[in-house]
């Protein structure tokens, strides 16, 4: 019976020696959902634009009612997109508004164009309105393609007979999907 125990006990030891162990498995799917995104603007919107929210003219003597005046303002919008885009602008309101008082002067005064951010070739300047206007076409998909906006207000006798007070509009530029 001795003999039997341990040949049983031998037996079982070289089968659990040269069994296989199969390991358990499990299959998991990963999933990448891509969805179309168009965003402009400051940080956390299309990237980091540096440029300023608010551009000042200032009015203070005679050269600046005879002289043409420009602003440029560097890398003041900046463009993340999975699609070709284009830039809109338009006013909020019909016309520049005082801070102080109820006067007003027309849109028509400044003019507004863009270049790509480093380049100095502006497009075609345009006239802001309350209705949108495409400032910039040809867009192609970009991780924050950034963008400078050059300001003009020609010599104008509306701004010499106009009330000497601060005038403000708001612009918003829209980035659309072509």
């Amino acid at each position: 019976m001795i003999k039997k125990s341990i040949l049983m006990f031998a037996t079982l030891g070289c089968l659990s020696i040269f069994q296989v162990v199969h390991g358990q498995s499990r299959d998991i799917t990963l999933n990448i959902e891509l969805k179309d995104v168009i965003s402009g603007g400051g940080t956390g919107d299309g990237g980091t634009a540096t440029g300023s929210n608010q551009i000042d003219f200032d009015f203070s003597g005679e050269a600046d009612y005879r002289q043409t005046q420009t602003k440029v303002v560097a890398d003041q919008l900046r463009v993340l997109s999975t699609k070709n885009y284009e830039i809109n602008v338009k006013a909020q309101t019909a016309n520049f508004s005082s801070s102080t008082s109820s006067s007003t002067l027309p849109l028509s005064i400044i003019k507004i164009s863009t270049a790509l951010n480093g380049t100095t070739t502006f497009g075609t300047a345009v006239v802001p309105t309350t209705a949108d206007q495409i400032i910039y076409t040809g867009g192609v998909p970009t991780l924050g393609q950034g963008f400078d906006f050059k300001y003009e207000i020609e010599p104008n006798i509306l701004l010499v007979e106009a009330p000497k007070e601060k005038y403000n509009v708001v612009l918003t530029y829209t980035v659309v999907a072509k």
